[in-house]
């Protein structure tokens, strides 16, 4: 019970036989670690092959030898930047690499999943192809956007005054008071971290309620859409969301 992670195997494949024994299978075992790690370097560089190569299935040799290298030669930095006191650590560094790497790429496939959904629909002929749509993409470099980064409260007030009922002071005034309550909490994070906790909570009401809104906006100019996929915007890119519905071309009526 005393034994490295590392050497439990070995201890124990001797139970099982002679030191002959132990040392065949210690030679078998070290030779399928090799060609486990060998499979999966050549598995991962064909596929970032391939996504280099804009999908192409047959992608150039040389290519590929340039990420199978690009992936060695990180493994190797990292092995050789350990420290001899503590020559794990840099493992133990690559070992949480991935999972830091991947939170945020878990929410991408969330989104990609749904596109593949909205693809199969298409073709299956549920929803049209050519129905109508934002004049501008998400990803837009629009003023209204830059300006979301700080106030988003301003025109996401605005564009509520268009598809609601009330004076548009009542829906900035709301909007702001989410926003303010984000800021101070994420402020108040420096003294104690538990207030991270809520102007992340804040902030995510605040982009659910965007998301409500452009719901709202999508319903009033008759454009296609569904409300998972405005809650990813409105959470996850909010302030794009706002520039995107204050640069549509096509007027909204607002109350009368």
């Amino acid at each position: 019970y005393n034994l490295a992670t590392e050497d439990v195997v070995f201890e124990h494949i001797c139970f099982y036989g002679d030191q002959n024994y132990a040392t065949f299978m210690t030679v078998i075992i070290l030779i399928c670690i090799v060609l486990y790690f060998v499979t999966s370097s050549d598995s991962a560089s064909y596929i970032v092959d391939i996504l280099a190569a804009n999908g192409h299935e047959e992608p150039p040799v040389i290519q590929k030898i340039f990420w199978a290298a690009t992936e060695g030669i990180a493994a190797i930095a990292l092995i050789v930047s350990a420290d001899d006191e503590d020559p794990t650590a840099a493992l133990n560094a690559v070992k949480a690499v991935p999972i830091i790497l991947g939170l945020p790429f878990t929410f991408l496939l969330f989104w990609m999943c749904q596109s593949l959904l909205i693809l199969c629909k298409e073709e299956t002929g549920k929803i049209p192809k050519y129905r109508k749509n934002f004049g501008t993409f998400i990803l837009n470099l629009e003023k209204e956007s830059a300006l979301a980064i700080v106030v988003p409260f301003w025109h996401a007030g605005n564009l509520a005054a268009q598809v609601g009922t009330m004076h548009p002071y009542y829906y900035v005034g709301g909007f702001a008071s989410i926003w303010i309550a984000t800021i101070a909490f994420l402020c108040a994070g420096t003294i104690h971290s538990a207030y991270w906790s809520f102007g992340a909570a804040m902030y995510i009401m605040f982009g659910t309620a965007v998301a409500g809104l452009r719901t709202a906006y999508r319903t009033k100019l008759g454009i296609e859409g569904d409300m998972v996929s405005d809650w990813v915007v409105g959470v996850f890119g909010m302030p794009m969301a706002i520039g995107q519905m204050c640069a549509e071309t096509t007027t909204v009526p607002g109350p009368e």
